[in-house]
């Protein structure tokens, strides 16, 4: 066993050498480490090993082939990405690893021949779907691989239905013989519900299904095994500016917002809640997808704390739209900025010049920079807007959160009073109370 482990990881060793198993860990705890070191120790007692590892692309080599040359120079890791044909290539080489994402399996590459030993679902938050052609490919692939592994630090990233496809990868028919016979076992339709569509849990089922599974599930925090400093969390409420409250009001009471030239009509509540959103940052996008930006207060707090109590300090904003990113290029040109549709070679000059010291300010797209970047350089987060994702709002903490950091990791929610930034915020908030009961479940 790799002497350089610490001590979490080498019980995650030796809990899943023989066992189909999900590490349910908290986020910043090497569960990629913890994996290979499974992988390079059955290659030990067995001379040979065949393993297929699916995540995110933007975490392939960052941290699957990173992590392995520079851990486990034993095995030969492989990244299957890019066009069709490039995957092909890759897969036909000889290595002990192929590390792909997800899409791969939505694009008929067949392994049911390929003498896999193991199959690897990292940020297995992605099968939460069971009908989601990616989720049925793996899981009919895991029917011929004889140990399956998934790591998360998420169990439940919007309700508890979405339990029912991972554990079902790893332990074929735990739940019953469908997603329907599980939703009937433990769920009921919510009598309030638009013609009965959604279904809450029965009396008890959080701890039925936990009973069901916890054999299967090790789990290790931060807390427990990394002298990390602590999580702060503050709440800056803003008070929207003239335009912005008229703006606002017109858009929640008639769904059409009239600007001077054009006419922003919101079809749908879904694209209601968008517009509102759009307009407490202090824009709107109109149909033809132009964005009209007027005055914000956020754009004023976001100065007050930059150039005010944080002067000098390194710090990460997480934003969700694309305007914003555009909105923040313009005006702090020269910081380092990560967004959808950057080119790998422009993203990574931006990362290591914050990472380097050389750009005080990181603007990232929390959907684009979520996965697999460390930034233990800086210890504050801005949050200048939010999305509902469970997964987005966790996995962007954990980027200043994990081994390396020294100081107290401090987030900073800018929320605009009477908005639904608040209803936002609170629903992020509910989705993470009920993955944090699941897993006090499965502790206790």
């Amino acid at each position: 066993m790799t002497p350089n482990l610490y001590s979490h990881q080498k019980h995650t060793i030796q809990f899943g050498r023989n066992m189909s198993f999900a590490d349910l860990s908290e986020m910043g705890t090497g569960k990629t480490i913890s994996t290979l070191g499974i992988i390079s120790q059955r290659k030990k007692e067995e001379g040979q090993i065949k393993v297929l590892v699916i995540c995110p692309k933007s975490i392939v080599q960052s941290a699957w082939v990173s992590d392995c040359e520079m851990m486990f120079p034993d095995l030969k890791i492989i990244p299957a990405i890019g066009s069709k044909n490039e995957k092909v290539s890759a897969f036909m080489e000889d290595g002990n690893i192929y590390v792909t994402n997800y899409e791969t399996m939505n694009q008929g590459f067949d392994f049911s021949h390929s003498k896999l030993d193991i199959l690897v679902c990292d940020e297995a938050v992605r099968l939460k779907n069971p009908h989601a052609k990616w989720t049925k490919a793996i899981t009919k692939l895991g029917q011929h691989i004889p140990y399956r592994i998934i790591l998360s630090g998420l169990i439940t990233p919007n309700n508890l239905q979405e339990i029912y496809a991972p554990f079902n990868f790893i332990e074929p028919g735990i739940f019953g013989k469908s997603f329907y016979s599980f939703r009937s076992q433990y769920f009921t339709p919510d009598p309030w519900s638009y013609q009965n569509r959604e279904w809450i849990p029965k009396k008890d089922s959080e701890k039925k299904i936990t009973d069901k599974l916890k054999h299967l599930i090790i789990r290790h925090t931060k807390d427990e095994c990394l002298d990390l400093p602590d999580k702060i969390h503050t709440i800056r409420n803003t008070e929207m500016t003239k335009l912005q409250k008229q703006y606002y009001s017109e858009m929640k009471k008639t769904a059409i917002l009239k600007l001077k030239d054009e006419m922003v009509p919101a079809v749908t509540k879904a694209v209601l809640i968008q517009k509102l959103a759009q307009i407490s940052s202090g824009f709107v996008y109109d149909q033809n997808k132009k964005v009209h930006r007027f005055e914000s207060s956020k754009i004023r707090e976001l100065d007050s704390i930059l150039f005010g109590e944080l002067q000098g300090e390194q710090v990460l904003v997480f934003i969700n739209f694309q305007a914003e990113s555009k909105l923040f290029r313009d005006k702090y040109p020269g910081e380092s900025f990560i967004y959808g549709g950057q080119n790998s070679h422009n993203q990574t000059e931006n990362i290591n010049a914050f990472k380097g010291g050389k750009n005080r300010l990181m603007f990232a797209s929390v959907s684009a920079a979520k996965y697999g970047l460390t930034f233990t350089n800086c210890s504050h987060v801005i949050y200048y807007s939010l999305n509902y994702s469970l997964d987005d709002f966790a996995q962007s903490q954990d980027r200043i959160h994990r081994i390396g950091q020294k100081r107290n990791a401090h987030y900073i929610y800018l929320l605009n009073k009477g908005t639904v930034d608040k209803h936002i915020y609170n629903a992020v908030m509910n989705k993470k109370r009920l993955n944090d009961l699941i897993i006090e479940l499965i502790e206790e």
